[in-house]
């Protein structure tokens, strides 16, 4: 259905933007009419049947009807061109209408809990086995379980959280059905009345994804590091050029999908021509644009090549660093010798999970230098990864 909806919404002249507003548009205005069905139905079977459980699975497909609405409103604000009060565009809107699915899911999972707990308490009959239960939650199972397969192939095909979010939420109403089917036939072979308890658990598995689904947007919001798969993709990039000797602050600024800005300084030689080595940052970043779908920045730093007494004094250094926290690293060297004293300038790089404030790890390193050579003074700039 999607696929054919596509070629008749989409043109050969539209841009990658373009496709995937659009498919994000057919895959919510699709999810929209199709949860509104499975609502209607299930209530109505629910009323009848006197099941709570699919009375609760028809209003949370009427919260789906919900969801998919707000994923639809996240496509189109992120859809929006950048003007002159958000220059970087609009595309978080989407992390922000997948985080208000989630919170609805949640809600859901809250008003069940309080049903399930409610008909336990109340020792409500078992809900009656139909013909027409079977076939519209058998029917319920494999809508939803299309709507999973859909949003999740363009979620991955777009890198769209919405969508993600949207497949997680059907899966896991393909198990709320399932398990209604299940209490139906244990009530209708066996008089056992496990509807307020499946209910129960239905609950606490819609919990469950609703929360995780939060954190992973509220990570997203929030602004997360960046895979390091994809870190070291872009080193590799740039370390490829014979020029760069070293990278290192690569950060990646994620201001939606397909709004990506990568910063990061490349260390070159001091001794080789600017004006060439400015050109070679250039194609370096135009190469980063094309290959990452982003925009970069790359700022050159040009450090000391083949000179002893700076290379002697930067793996004193190293060696010290490390004897604290192996993954510790140093950059932007440079040896200033004075008559008293030489001042040895330099960054740390440091995780953040070492247990030391930035102000205790410069004193942990100072102190490590300066048992080497009482004439070092180290001048520190801490760096966390």
């Amino acid at each position: 259905m999607i696929a054919l909806l596509a070629k008749v919404f989409l043109r050969k002249t539209d841009n990658i933007e373009a496709v995937r507003h659009k498919y994000g548009m057919i895959c919510g205005s699709v999810g929209i009419c199709l949860n509104l069905l499975l609502s209607v139905f299930k209530i109505v079977l629910g009323v009848l049947t006197g099941s709570l459980a699919i009375q609760a699975d028809g209003f949370n497909n009427l919260g789906d009807a919900g969801s998919s609405l707000i994923s639809l409103a996240g496509f189109f604000l992120s859809g929006k061109k950048p003007d002159s009060e958000h220059p970087f565009g609009h595309g978080r809107a989407e992390y922000l209408s997948a985080f208000i699915i989630a919170f609805f899911i949640l809600l859901m999972g809250v008003e069940l809990i309080k049903s399930s707990i409610e008909s336990l308490l109340s020792h409500a009959p078992a809900p009656s086995f139909t013909l027409a239960a079977f076939i519209v939650l058998l029917c319920s199972i494999a809508v939803k379980l299309y709507m999973a397969l859909y949003n999740t192939r363009y979620g991955k095909k777009f890198d769209s959280s919405a969508m993600l979010a949207t497949a997680k939420d059907s899966l896991f109403d393909c198990i709320t059905s399932g398990a209604v089917l299940l209490s139906m036939a244990m009530n209708y072979f066996w008089k056992i009345n496990a509807d307020p308890w499946f209910s129960l658990a239905v609950s606490l598995l819609i919990l469950w994804g609703g929360f995780g689904t939060a954190k992973e947007t509220v990570g997203l919001l929030l602004g997360k590091k960046a895979e390091p798969e994809l870190i070291h993709s872009i080193a590799e990039t740039v370390m490829a050029h014979d020029g760069v000797l070293g990278v290192h602050d690569l950060i990646v600024h994620d201001y939606g999908p397909g709004r990506m800005m990568i910063t990061l300084h490349a260390e070159v030689d001091e001794k080789a021509d600017m004006l060439s080595t400015h050109d070679m940052i250039d194609n370096i970043e135009w190469e980063l644009n094309k290959k990452f779908n982003c925009l970069s920045t790359i700022h050159m730093d040009p450090i000391a090549v083949n000179n002893p007494e700076t290379d002697a004094a930067k793996e004193q250094v190293k060696s010290a660093v490390q004897r604290i926290d192996e993954r510790i690293t140093i950059h932007d060297f440079r040896l200033v010798r004075g008559q008293t004293h030489t001042n040895l300038v330099f960054d740390v790089s440091a995780p953040f999970d070492i247990p030391l404030s930035n102000g205790e790890l410069r004193e942990r390193i100072t102190q490590q230098i300066v048992a080497l050579n009482d004439t070092f003074n180290p001048v520190i700039t801490v760096d966390r990864l």
